[in-house]
């Protein structure tokens, strides 16, 4: 039961660089295209790409994966409207944010998507433990099984030294796209993310308050939100209007 734990303290993480990848002006950001390797759910004829960055091991993640996501998943992605890929982010604390990587990647690809929704359900219960210095390796164990791996399989897993390079090239390439934290979202050819303004927090997107129909999009992480910008971006779809030749929307 001390695999788990003695192999995350040994885990050989990236340090992050600031700074990154910034789109120019006009020109559609370089992480909207799906890319080898990467879990995807939802049609491959899907109108809307959306991309999330999420980590295992924010708070804001869980919440909406718990929330928002089940919205997105049975109105636009089951429906053909939407595919969805999930890139796996790098945050602190980050032996609890590799493991939950490591954890989902080997599971089998048509169980990653269940590992993701268990390791977030799970991640207070994980916080919990891990801060009174129980026994957290038996509930990524329990984790493992519910998605079809033995502990000996996940203690493999960990032990490879091809995972601590995913882990690491994810979270350089993260950096390279200019992720600055999680959630954060591509769609419509620009980053979508949380941000601030003299009204309160809002949706910023390609670095600007997001503006549907004359309105600020309050930074709400919620399954109307979501909803909103998703049809949002698919109407605009609709008619044709392509967000790689412009400034701001």
């Amino acid at each position: 039961m001390q695999t788990v734990t003695r192999l995350l303290c040994g885990l050989a993480l990236a340090t992050l660089i600031s700074g990154g990848f910034t789109a120019s002006a006009g020109a559609e950001h370089r992480a909207q295209a799906e890319r080898p390797g990467d879990h995807a759910i939802g049609s491959e004829d899907a109108p809307l790409l959306m991309v999330e960055y999420a980590s295992f091991a924010c708070p804001h993640c869980a919440h909406f994966q718990t929330d928002v996501w089940p919205v997105i998943r049975s109105e636009f992605v089951e429906t053909g409207e939407v595919r969805y890929i999930f890139r796996p982010m790098l945050t602190a604390p980050p032996q609890l944010a590799a493991i939950g990587i490591v954890l989902a990647e080997c599971a089998d690809e048509s169980r990653y998507f269940s590992a993701a929704d268990l390791l977030f359900a799970e991640q207070s219960t994980i916080f919990e433990a891990a801060q009174a210095q129980g026994d957290v390796a038996a509930i990524y164990y329990r984790i493992a099984a519910a998605v079809g791996l033995s502990e000996a399989a996940l203690d493999a897993c960990l032990a490879d030294p091809a995972m601590s390079e995913m882990v690491n090239a994810g979270a350089l390439q993260a950096n390279e796209d200019g992720i600055a934290g999680t959630p954060s979202f591509v769609i419509g050819g620009k980053i979508l993310n949380l941000g601030t303004s003299a009204e309160g927090a809002v949706f910023n997107w390609g670095g600007v308050p997001l503006v549907i129909n004359g309105d600020r999009v309050p930074g709400q992480l919620d399954g109307d939100t979501f909803r909103r910008i998703i049809l949002h971006f698919l109407d605009d779809r609709a008619h044709g209007i392509d967000h790689g030749s412009e400034t701001a929307h």
